[in-house]
């Protein structure tokens, strides 16, 4: 390493400091790079020839989907080159092990599938420590083979466009003796148990099953993000989450039943900082949240579209019938379950089509279900975000801070306007 280090000083003109780098350094540079990228730098001069073949990533993209994205076709032309220039780095690639290996695929042919199979079985020969695996398809999800024992050292695991079955369920169980941290991205998930001793992070975005229900055995886990999955019952959570730091859920009403949508809030007690999109009143006045624990740790609540009686439409939208009052109301059962809250973020919680019911802010007060006063003597900001095109109803929402100001001890308080449309 150092005698290339020297030659390359001794035998450029050029005041090229970064061929005079060190190996080590010089493949963690092209460890950023995407493979084929890589592999190109070996022109630069004779001492980049040959870098690549022992970077501890391989960084795999290609896209052999034709200019209109025909069902079942393919570019040959795309297809071939791609086919030579993948063979040949695994062929030529001699690191004894991977940090990471990621495969992009982008095809709508099935005859593909053997070869692709293959490839993604030899890049996880390497033994990786993070994965990553994207299909991109018209014609439906990849099916993911059988890894084996090659996941033995695997930590971290991010699938999109992939066709998961009860093998993956089974693996995932006993198979990824050290996985930590789990993304699973428009994906087929036709399983009906996430369980893991050693999951930390799991993220379940715009996935869908045959299931009615997932459950999640995770008691190491530290963060939670679930956004627009489809679940007849929604997912719950099974076991204690005593290491619960982070919890994010889109949207909370998502067509599932008000029972496993209250199951699902009441077991995240143990929760530091929660963030909750379109959390219906309904489900915070549900009798049954009162049979699990206070929020004893919730320091951190935000909630975006919440405090309504019905959930999204079929069109999209969120409909309400939910009156000021009835959001007090239920703002203030949540908040009585969190009582050293101190930070609250409301954001777009009075739309304007609730605007016909005329309050003012000596009707309202937060009160708890018992229609007691109380206050959170915690509770020291609050935030209030709301759009400025008109979609909010601005003289509501200052309503019903007052009626939220009155029985608080003074939190400090701020207003924001925000632009565009919201997202996950």
């Amino acid at each position: 390493m150092e005698t290339a280090a020297k030659q390359a000083r001794a035998g450029d003109s050029t005041d090229d400091r970064l061929s005079a780098l060190p190996d080590e350094l010089l493949h963690h540079v092209l460890s950023f790079l995407p493979s084929r990228r890589a592999v190109q730098t070996g022109v630069l001069s004779k001492r980049w020839t040959g870098l690549w073949r022992s970077v501890r990533r391989i960084d795999i993209r290609f896209d052999v989907h034709t200019p209109n994205y025909v069902y079942n076709s393919y570019s040959k032309e795309k297809w071939e080159k791609a086919e030579v220039f993948i063979n040949n780095l695994f062929k030529f690639h001699d690191a004894p092990s991977l940090d990471a290996f990621q495969i992009y695929i982008g095809s709508n042919h099935n005859d593909l599938l053997p070869t692709i199979d293959r490839w993604v079985c030899q890049g996880m020969e390497y033994l990786p420590h993070d994965v990553e695996i994207v299909y991109s398809s018209i014609e439906g999800a990849y099916m993911l083979p059988h890894l084996g024992s090659s996941t033995a050292l695997l930590k971290k695991l991010c699938l999109s466009g992939v066709y998961l079955d009860y093998s993956f369920q089974a693996q995932l169980r006993s198979g990824f003796p050290v996985l930590e941290d789990l993304t699973l991205h428009d994906c087929c998930t036709y399983f009906d148990y996430i369980q893991s001793s050693t999951l930390k992070k799991f993220v379940l975005r715009h996935c869908y099953r045959s299931s009615k229900m997932l459950v999640i055995r995770a008691p190491a886990l530290v963060s939670l993000h679930i956004v627009t999955v489809l679940y007849d019952n929604g997912v719950a959570l099974d076991g204690p989450m005593n290491h619960l730091v982070n919890a994010y859920i889109f949207p909370f009403d998502n067509g599932s039943s008000n029972f496993s949508r209250v199951s699902l809030l009441g077991s995240l007690f143990n929760v530091t900082n929660l963030e909750l999109v379109g959390l219906s009143a309904q489900v915070m006045l549900d009798e049954g949240l009162d049979k699990y624990p206070v929020f004893m740790n919730l320091k951190t609540l935000s909630l975006y579209r919440c405090l309504y009686s019905k959930t999204l439409g079929e069109d999209g939208c969120l409909y309400s019938s939910c009156d000021p009052n009835e959001k007090l109301k239920a703002l203030g059962r949540l908040l009585h379950k969190a009582p050293n809250l101190e930070r609250l973020t409301l954001q777009s919680c009075w739309p304007l089509q609730e605007s016909k019911q005329k309050v003012t802010a000596s009707d309202l007060s937060l009160r708890s279900l018992d229609q007691k006063d109380f206050n959170c003597p915690s509770l020291k900001f609050i935030e209030i975000k709301y759009k400025d095109d008109g979609t909010d109803d601005e003289n509501q929402m200052f309503q019903l801070v007052c009626g939220l100001l009155r029985n608080l001890q003074n939190p400090a308080v701020t207003f924001s306007r925000t632009k565009g449309t919201w997202s996950s």
